[in-house]
């Protein structure tokens, strides 16, 4: 979990609405994707990336987990 002092140092405030249109479907995940990565990365790793689950591939996987997070980190921030 991220907290809001902590996305908005990352992201300008720009992105943070660009994250938030991501977050409800309104852009695509792909608009801010190396971004997204880089603020999350020390919570996943590389094997599963590459690996998945049972239900998607290593890049579906990892974009929906994600977007989980970026969306409660949101909502937890009361930014959405």
């Amino acid at each position: 979990m991220k907290t809001i002092t902590e996305i908005k140092k990352h992201f300008s405030n720009e992105e943070i609405k660009l994250l938030v249109e991501i977050v409800r479907g309104k852009q695509e995940f792909d608009v801010l994707k190396e971004q997204i990565l880089d603020f999350y990365s020390d919570e996943y790793n590389k094997v599963d990336y590459e690996t998945g689950d049972d239900l998607n591939s290593g890049d579906e996987w990892l974009r929906n987990d994600l977007l989980e997070k970026l969306e409660f980190d949101l909502e937890v921030g009361g930014v959405i």
